[in-house]
Formats: C-alpha cells, sequence, structure tokens
C-alpha cells in the first residue's frame, strides 16, 4: 500500500504497543450477536487480497461493510463501488475509521510487514479481527499480535483458509483420529513458473519475510496442524536468489526465489519441503503428503493410500489454492463475531506457523552478512518472549 500523498510513516505512525493511547472511541467491543442481527465490518486494505475478500463477502448473508480504507484513494473508491449494495464510507486513516465507525469486526489485508501495526489497535479496541496470513514478519511483531490478542475483548483470526477448506479438514480428521496410523514424515513443495523480485513489496524481506514467509507459510501452517500445533525443534534450510529480475530487486535483503528446508519435530517426525520460482512449467504445481505406518495421505485431494495397493494411481489434478477462503470468511461472521467464538485459526495455531516460515528464513539468510548461508535454527533461538 503506497500513495504518493501518505507516507506509510503518518498513516502507521501509531506504534504497535501503544495504539491504546489514541483512547478511540469505538463502541463496537466485542459481543455475541442474535440470530438476526447484523454483523458490520470494516477493512483495512483493499489492494489485490483485500479486494477479493470484500468481493467474497458480497453476496453472504448477515453482514454489512461500514468501511473501507486504504492509503490509495483509488482503491478505496474502486472497492467502494464493488461494496456500493452497503455504501461504505471511505478512509485514508485507519484510525480515523476505528473512531467513528460502530463495528463488530475488521479485516486486514495490508502487506505482510504492517499486519501488526493494524491489529493491534483493532484488538485494543476491543473489536474482532480478521488478519490475512501470516501473522507478521519479524518474531517482535507476531508476539505483539499474540499478546494483544490474548488481552482483548475482541477475537483473532488469521487467514490460514486451508484450515477451513472440508477437504483438509476431513483428511487431517481421519489422520488425528489413528485412521492414518504413525505420522513418520512430511513431504511437500510449491513451485511456480513466474518470476519473483523487482521493486515490489514481497520482494522486500523487510515488508514481507520473503517467499518462505509470505506465501510458504500456508503450507507451513497445514503441517502445524497434522502435527497437532505442535512447533519444531530444529529447522535447516538453503535459499537462494537466481531469477535475474530477483537479482536486480533495489531492496537491502532481497527474498529468496529458491530454497529447501528440513524441520524435526517432536518424536523425530521430518517436515521436507521446496519453494521454487522460475521452474518450466512442467515442474510446477503443489504437494503436500503425509507418510505414515499405514497408509499415505496426499492432502491437497483429502486421498488415502494403502501400501497393499501399490498400483493405485495419484490423483495429480490441482485443486483451487484459494479454496476455504470463503468458508474461512463465513466462519468469521457466524462463529467469531455473531457467536463469540475463537477462531479455528488463531493466534496461537497462526504463531507456529508464521515462526515455521521465519525459521526457514532464518535459517538460510545471514541478514549482517547478506548472503545465503545455510545453518541450523532451534526453536529457541528465535527469541520469542512467549517461549
Amino acid at each position: 500500500m503506497v500513495n504518493d500523498g501518505v507516507s506509510r510513516r503518518d498513516f502507521l505512525q501509531t506504534s504497535v504497543v501503544g495504539a491504546s493511547a489514541l483512547t478511540l472511541g469505538v463502541t463496537g467491543a466485542s459481543k455475541a450477536l442474535g440470530a438476526n442481527d447484523e454483523v458490520v465490518l470494516g477493512f483495512i486494505g483493499v489492494g489485490g487480497r483485500g479486494g477479493r475478500l470484500l468481493k467474497g463477502l458480497l453476496d453472504m448473508k448477515g453482514v454489512r461493510v461500514s468501511a473501507i480504507c486504504d492509503l490509495k484513494q483509488e482503491r478505496v473508491d474502486e472497492n467502494k463501488e464493488v461494496a456500493a449494495q452497503w455504501k461504505p464510507k471511505g478512509y485514508l486513516d485507519f484510525r480515523q475509521m476505528l473512531d467513528k465507525e460502530k463495528l463488530d469486526g475488521v479485516i486486514v489485508a495490508t502487506e505482510v510487514g504492517n499486519h501488526a501495526k493494524c491489529v493491534v489497535p483493532v484488538l485494543e479496541a476491543g473489536l474482532n479481527c480478521f488478519s490475512e496470513k501470516p501473522m507478521d514478519c519479524t518474531v517482535e511483531k507476531v508476539d505483539s499480535i499474540v499478546k494483544a490478542a490474548r488481552a482483548s475483548k475482541g477475537k483473532y483470526q488469521v487467514g490460514f483458509q486451508r484450515r477451513y477448506n472440508p477437504i483438509f479438514r476431513d483428511a487431517i480428521a481421519k489422520i488425528h483420529s489413528g485412521e492414518f496410523g504413525d505420522v513418520y514424515f512430511l513431504q511437500g513443495h510449491w513451485h511456480w513458473e513466474w518470476e519473483v523480485g523487482g521493486s515490489s513489496w514481497v520482494a522486500n524481506v523487510d515488508m514481507s519475510g520473503g517467499e518462505i514467509v509470505e506465501q510458504a507459510c500456508h503450507h507451513m501452517d497445514v503441517m502445524n496442524w497434522v502435527m497437532k500445533n505442535q512447533h519444531p525443534l530444529y529447522c535447516v534450510a538453503m535459499g537462494a536468489t537466481m531469477s535475474p529480475k530477483a537479482k536486480e530487486s533495489p531492496h537491502e535483503h532481497i527474498t529468496e526465489d529458491h530454497s529447501a528446508a528440513i524441520f524435526e519435530f517432536p518424536g523425530g517426525v521430518k517436515f521436507s519441503y521446496t519453494h521454487l520460482f522460475y521452474c518450466p512449467k512442467q515442474f510446477t504445481g503443489e504437494q503436500l503428503r503425509v507418510y505414515g505406518n499405514k497408509n499415505g495421505v496426499d492432502l491437497r485431494m483429502g486421498n488415502f493410500y494403502d501400501s497393499k495397493n501399490p498400483d493405485e494411481p495419484l490423483d495429480e489434478s490441482q485443486p483451487n489454492w484459494d479454496a476455504g477462503t470463503i468458508e474461512e470468511l463465513e466462519s468469521f461472521v457466524n462463529d467469531v463475531c455473531r457467536n463469540g467464538k475463537r477462531a479455528v485459526s488463531n493466534e496461537d495455531t497462526g504463531r507456529v506457523s508464521t515462526f515455521m516460515s521465519l525459521m526457514a528464513r532464518k535459517a538460510m539468510y545471514n541478514r549482517e552478512t547478506k548472503k545465503f548461508v545455510p545453518t541450523v535454527v532451534a526453536w529457541e533461538d528465535m527469541g520469542s518472549d512467549l517461549g
């Protein structure tokens, strides 16, 4: 989110910890609503992903978007038209929106590095908050969200939509039931044809955390879920910036476009993962597999494979990567805002998933030398105040 007339510093000048000093005049403190009550929402950030989430609410019953905020006036105007059925007000400063609007919840879809700066004030105002994944791009800012969520009257939901995808939910429920047997190995990859880098905010590690954080966190969340939200003990990783576009990026710390990581969970369970860009089209695709002593599971499709039937063909079709988005929005509106329930994807599950990505980035890159150097990182090395 960049605006030539309004600097990011001006927009987000309030510190994460000190946001409550604004003494916001918010009257929409979190409460359970009646079955027929309207859930009133505000948006902070309506770029690509934020606009997609807004459109996902258009046909949902019992919800109204009353306010839209973004640094870019043209985005505010465009999305006010998208949401014309609700006649939302437009803002360039999210603090003014929180002060003036009576909201039940707020959806935050800014750049990753601005999540905490917006999420913490929302939670401190006692409002429910849905924020896009990952939680943020540093340990300190993730911890600040966790602390705010634990102290808030509002509930916090993080946008890991696979936790709301019926295919993943059913498959992982079977794994947890013991039908799968004991988990002993996890494997996954996400390989892309397109080239990353350039001047985009995602290419700037200080704003996105890098591709392993901004994007691959989805897969980290799935395997964290498979492991019943246990955090990994160790991570070793290697990364590189290979494509011309990435190498020419102007940022001080440039995103990787090729990486490989291995995590070790309690019990000796390993998770092997590669995240590659700038690949031949034939080598692209998404994979998430769980290996056990009874069956193998392809989590993308929810298929179980029995070792007694080695000739059983794999289903290599590609499901919609965005599946679960509508379901997570419905859950935020009805479960969280309307009924005051804790989100399935919350500050505790999201923290482990985000930290996994941050562990991998730390293990592959030395910020002091600005070089990709593989190391082993223990969970304790992350330096979190919350352990």
